[in-house]
């Protein structure tokens, strides 16, 4: 099958959707299908990823065509729409990563005016905590939404969502396309040999300390207002623990934090690192003794699937749209947004070694069994077709 991906950017700064993306086309063209990513040049937050023009990623097996970008904050991008009028017979179906950017939302109406088949992924953007918010202007947001994409979620072949509750969610929206579930994957082999403990402690000087790993984007939905006052209340109970806060801040949001640590009296006991990916991130998760994401809002949560693959045992606020599979394998412990309930999880684990050692343990377990690729390449392959045999484009005919 002839398949075109398009996303905004592959900055890996973006966060979960770019290494989901990324795994996923690789994994597919793995499969036997011809895969191509369509994607802009731009940085993020800022600047430029690379030149535009034709590369590849996963050794050459997935072609990306990434185009220069005339307005940043859109992702404007006038050669990526004259990619799309010059190419587009060349795919069977194209899968849309996202919402409010230029690039997803004019492949969507492209595909929509012209009888392609595509599916759009919202990557959690119909959550009622965030469709209700705008980090610019929401009246601005809600002309988009009307001129653009939802129309283009209305006409979608299919809706992707990665778990039922952002389904469910997204249920108020009233949308008119067929939709279905299929969850973000990893890669196992990146997770069959871990790496070994103790080099991520001894380069940030942790030693043998009890660690708290929280490992995102700096954003206000990440719940970061909980963590920190509940990790005061840890240190009370235990006072040589560590948190460690790993993401970029692409947002300056790095400043709020810092304000609420410094309110909180554990500098000492807070160590902040900016991105970090391959080997140096595996490395952060296996010196962990529990991973925290106390979200607001969260469509799925890569970071706590990778914790998991590391033999990690997770705390996540119930707001984490896969909070269920934890709750079901015994992988964590699972809590509402509250500062109390969250310090008490993050304590139970740190002073129960068996049972930290058992929810890790059922962890990596679940970690393969539910979120490998294959499988889910396989359910998405059956959707594409349902689609195809439904619906097909022009294109094939």
């Amino acid at each position: 099958m002839r398949i075109l991906h398009v996303i905004e950017t592959l900055s890996p700064r973006y966060g979960g959707p770019i290494s989901v993306l990324k795994s996923l086309a690789c994994q597919q063209a793995r499969d036997g299908h011809d895969v191509t990513i369509l994607t802009t040049n731009v940085d993020y937050p800022a600047g430029v990823l690379c030149s535009s023009g034709v590369g590849s990623i996963g050794e050459g097996l997935v072609h990306v065509i990434y185009c220069a970008s005339e307005i940043h904050s859109l992702k404007l991008s006038i050669s990526l729409a004259r990619y799309l009028n010059i190419h587009a017979r060349e795919f069977d179906i194209f899968h849309i990563h996202g919402l409010y950017r230029f690039p997803p939302t004019y492949a969507a109406y492209f595909a929509r005016t012209r009888g392609i088949p595509y599916v759009i992924r919202p990557h959690g953007s119909l959550d009622p905590y965030l469709y209700q918010r705008s980090n610019k202007n929401l009246f601005l947001k809600r002309l988009w939404e009307r001129w653009f994409d939802i129309p283009n979620l209305n006409g979608a072949s299919a809706i992707h969502y990665t778990a039922e509750d952002e389904r469910q969610l997204a249920a108020f929206l009233q949308l008119q396309a067929p939709s279905f579930v299929a969850p973000n994957g990893i890669e196992w082999n990146q997770f069959e040999i871990l790496p070994k403990r103790g080099v991520f402690r001894e380069i940030y000087q942790i030693k043998d300390a009890p660690l708290v790993l929280f490992l995102g984007r700096l954003h206000h939905k990440k719940g970061l207002d909980i963590l920190i006052p509940a990790f005061a209340r840890v240190r009370w109970e235990m006072p040589g623990v560590r948190l460690v806060i790993v993401g970029p801040d692409n947002d300056g949001y790095l400043k709020q934090v810092n304000t609420w640590i410094r309110e909180n009296n554990i500098e000492d006991s807070v160590t902040y690192v900016d991105f970090l990916a391959g080997t140096a991130l595996m490395q952060a998760y296996v010196d962990a003794d529990v991973f925290v994401l106390p979200s607001y809002t969260e469509n799925f949560g890569m970071t706590v699937v990778e914790s998991m693959a590391c033999g990690l045992p997770v705390v996540i606020s119930n707001h984490v749209n896969i909070y269920k599979d934890i709750e079901e394998t015994g992988s964590g412990i699972v809590t509402n947004c509250d500062i109390e309930e969250v310090s008490r999880a993050i304590v139970s684990i740190l002073k129960n070694p068996d049972k930290a050692r058992d929810m890790g343990q059922k962890a990596r377990r679940a970690a393969k069994k539910l979120y490998a690729w294959q499988g889910i390449t396989d359910r998405l392959l059956k959707e594409y077709q349902a689609i195809l045999d439904f619906h097909p484009s022009d294109l094939q005919q």
